[in-house]
């Protein structure tokens, strides 16, 4: 008996050890494989930083891999306590209080859809929800200021709400990039005038390239890229339609203080103006095609590789050619 007791015991734990193996199996089998699984100190200390002081991102770094599906079940707005109201198709959910208009949000989603050939032509590709394990884009148009600061303050971007006009909240993990949500703040959107000049389209389709930005950079290299890159081709990409215009003293300004491999420019203007006047200098310079071909190296190789790869010229050679073509920038 003492025999069979023991047969037993281990026959038990056989079939526990299995049971316990296809559980991790059944788990696991519906994941994907980690596409960054050992990202560089520096990447993630970079991917943190995006947009200290100056820019319109939140991001965040999740050591864990995020489980799928990345659908849109658990977003804030899907909340019946917020009160929102989705506009929901194949591609975007817009979130939108009782102070919205349904026309207004419509016109969003319009505007939405219409950014997307522009991404696919510029940054090289738009990430559709099949791209992103099922996740639609979740966009919340807000009213006012009031509203932009309560639902920005719900992913821990109060800082940003007082001065940004809408904001990319994002979280890198071991999974891949994730978009936790686009905010449009409505006291700038809805501005009679600048309603009339359709800001909408040039805030949302500047968020958008965002995404479609840090969505194509590849994570498993060093990556520090400067803050004129992110919202220079943000501002490039979102109004195709102007080119930067600048006072004879601010282009004497970043004459002297800009340097394209310094972390971020020191105003405002400089960054967002001044960065979209680089990528207008790259096209004059090197054709559209150039301009994709040099994006499409820096996403893995940066910018000093993918200057000499692309353009077969220098950090410092470019800078000193767009500093002395400022000129024709001059209003």
């Amino acid at each position: 008996m003492k025999r069979l007791g023991s047969i037993a015991a281990v026959l038990l734990v056989f079939i526990l050890s299995a049971l316990a193996l296809i559980k991790v199996y059944d788990k696991g089998k519906d994941q994907k494989p980690l596409r960054y699984a050992d990202i560089p100190e520096e990447t993630i200390d970079w991917f943190k930083s995006l947009g200290e002081g100056l820019g319109d991102l939140i991001s965040d770094f999740n050591p864990e891999p995020r489980p799928l599906p990345w659908d849109n079940n658990g977003d804030y707005g899907q909340d019946p306590e917020t009160g929102l109201t989705t506009l929901e198709d194949e591609y975007f959910i817009i979130y939108f209080s009782s102070a919205v208009k349904k026309k207004q949000a419509e016109k969003c989603l319009g505007l939405a859809h219409g950014a997307i050939p522009r991404m696919e032509e510029i940054i090289g590709k738009y990430y559709y929800p099949e791209d992103m394990n099922g996740r639609k884009v979740p966009i919340y148009l807000t009213a006012d200021i009031q509203e932009y600061t309560e639902v920005v303050t719900r992913f821990g971007a109060a800082d940003v709400a007082g001065r940004s006009s809408g904001v990319t909240i994002s979280e890198l993990s071991p999974s891949g990039y994730y978009l936790k949500a686009i905010a449009i703040n409505g006291k700038y959107v809805f501005d009679k005038y600048l309603e009339s000049q359709n800001y909408m389209k040039d805030v949302l389709w500047h968020e958008l390239t965002h995404y479609c930005f840090f969505a194509s950079v590849n994570y498993n290299y060093a990556v520090r890229l400067p803050m004129w890159s992110y919202e220079g081709i943000a501002e490039y990409t979102g109004i195709p339609d102007r080119r930067p215009t600048f006072s004879q003293e601010h282009i004497d300004q970043m004459r002297s203080e800009c340097n394209l491999m310094a972390t971020h420019f020191p105003y405002v203007f400089e960054v967002y103006d001044g960065g979209h006047s680089i990528f207008c200098h790259m096209e004059d310079k090197y054709k559209l095609e150039g301009l994709k071909s040099f994006l499409k190296t820096m996403y893995s190789k940066g910018i000093p590789t993918s200057m000499e790869e692309t353009f077969s010229t220098t950090v410092p050679a470019f800078e000193a050619d767009w500093k002395a073509n400022l000129d024709k920038f001059k209003r």
